[in-house]
C-alpha cells in the first residue's frame, strides 16, 4: 500500500509518500522505499499501486529525462512506456490487480509549475492537472486521509515546514499494516531540489540535492 500526497505552489511542488514496500504474496515489507523520485534536477516522478509496473521502465524514463528539462517531452514518452509495461504486466498475470498512478511534476516552458497526474485506468494515455492530490492504496484509507487533509490542513499556507508537518502526520496516523509511519518527499524550487525524510516519531531531515555530483 502507500499514501501519497501532493501540492503545488507558486515556485514549485511538493510531494510526499510513505517508505513502506511489501513484496505480493508474502507477508514481508521493507520500509527504506523512496517512491518519489528525481528525474533530473528540474522533474520529479512519484507513484502509487503496482510496483513492478514501474520498475519494468523507470531506468528508461530516467535515461530519456537527463536528455531534457521539458516537463511536456518527458511526460508524453511516460505515456508511452508506462502504457507498454502496463500492457506486459496484464499478460503475465492476468488475475492480478494492477491499479497504479503516477505523478510527474516540473515546470513549463513559461517557468510555471506544473503537477500531472496518470492513471492505469484508461492505461496512462490520459493527462490530468493538479493543484493538490493524495491518494491511498487500497483505496479504504481514502476517506480518513480526506478527513484529515480537509479538517487539519489550511491549504492557503505558504511555509513549508508547515506542509511537512502536516502531511507527514497524516500518514503516521493511517492505521494500517501496510503504511509506514516514516516518510520521504521532494520539494522541487526554481532555486533548486530539496529531498526530506521523516522518521517514525516526526523528526525532519532537510537536505539540498545536486544530480550533477
Amino acid at each position: 500500500m502507500t499514501a501519497l500526497i501532493g501540492k503545488k505552489f507558486d515556485n514549485g511542488v511538493f510531494i510526499m509518500a510513505d517508505k513502506r514496500i511489501t513484496y505480493r504474496g508474502t507477508e514481508k515489507y521493507s520500509d527504506d522505499e523512496k517512491k518519489v523520485i528525481a528525474l533530473n534536477q528540474k522533474v520529479i516522478f512519484a507513484f502509487a499501486g503496482v510496483k513492478n509496473i514501474i520498475d519494468t521502465c523507470m531506468e528508461e524514463l530516467k535515461i530519456f529525462s537527463l536528455g531534457t528539462n521539458s516537463i511536456e517531452e518527458i511526460e508524453a514518452q511516460s505515456q508511452k512506456i508506462f502504457r507498454n509495461s502496463l500492457v506486459k504486466f496484464q499478460k503475465l498475470y492476468p488475475e492480478q490487480d494492477y491499479a497504479t498512478v503516477y505523478l510527474l511534476a516540473g515546470f513549463t516552458s513559461d517557468d510555471i509549475p506544473r503537477v500531472t497526474y496518470f492513471s492505469s485506468d484508461d492505461a496512462f494515455q490520459k493527462s490530468n492537472p493538479l493543484d493538490f492530490f493524495y491518494k491511498t492504496f487500497p483505496n479504504t484509507e481514502m476517506m480518513y486521509l480526506r478527513n484529515y487533509l480537509i479538517n487539519e490542513v489550511d491549504a492557503t499556507r505558504t511555509d513549508m515546514n508547515y506542509f511537512i508537518i502536516k502531511f507527514s502526520s497524516a500518514i503516521r496516523q493511517i492505521n494500517n499494516e501496510k503504511v509506514s509511519k516514516t516518510a520521504y518527499s521532494l520539494f522541487l524550487t526554481k532555486d533548486g531540489l530539496f529531498e526530506i525524510d521523516i522518521d517514525g516519531d516526526g523528526m525532519i531531515k532537510i537536505v539540498q540535492m545536486d544530480l550533477d555530483c
